[in-house]
């Protein structure tokens, strides 16, 4: 798979403007600085984030955000309460709290599972994840879902959808900007 295929297949929801944030998993051999730059240029452009670093020497992450929708997770009250809780500052930015988060994932030896938050999981469905080790959901598509089956089934088939459209415009050549802009008209076709 092409580092453009593997943008489209991991991050096409937050580039059309269904999920908050996603992130995913290269070994470094397949990463290409040059291509992610050209990525988080043609992103920004739309009003998304992209990040990526190295999780260790054979693996790195690429994260990509709207940062307005992190902004509307991040003031909810539970949720600062929360992340308070696992001693995060909250009302110091979303790139700050999104810099920690990527700070803890780099640097510790527990995976901090309160990134699911920032993937705009159900603080619920985190909470009860943590509680349960990974353990006992309900149903399991993006997510483990403790909560709110009929909304993780829901989301995983417009996240599914999603990606599918897109590849599929990739594969005929349309640019990242044809990509987004295609996917906000079929949405307003629906």
């Amino acid at each position: 798979m092409s580092f453009d295929q593997m943008m489209i297949r991991f991050c096409s929801p937050t580039m059309c403007g269904i999920k908050p944030a996603n992130i995913f998993f290269i070994k470094q051999e397949a990463f290409s600085q040059h291509h992610f730059d050209e990525w988080k240029q043609n992103l920004q452009a739309h009003g998304i984030t992209a990040c990526s670093g190295l999780l260790s020497k054979d693996f790195c992450f690429i994260l990509v955000f709207d940062s307005e929708w992190e902004r509307k997770i991040l003031d909810n009250p539970f949720v600062k309460v929360f992340l308070s809780g696992k001693n995060y500052l909250c009302n110091v930015g979303v790139e700050r709290v999104i810099n920690e988060i990527i700070n803890r994932m780099q640097n510790q030896i527990c995976f901090p599972h309160e990134i699911g938050i920032i993937l705009g999981y159900p603080i619920e469905d985190v909470i009860s994840f943590e509680e349960n080790q990974g353990k006992n959901c309900k149903y399991c598509g993006y997510w483990k879902s403790y909560s709110d089956v009929g909304r993780a089934k829901q989301s995983l088939c417009a996240y599914r959808k999603c990606c599918n459209l897109c590849m599929k415009w990739l594969a005929e050549g349309f640019s990242v900007s044809q990509i987004i802009t295609e996917y906000k008209r079929f949405l307003k076709a629906a």
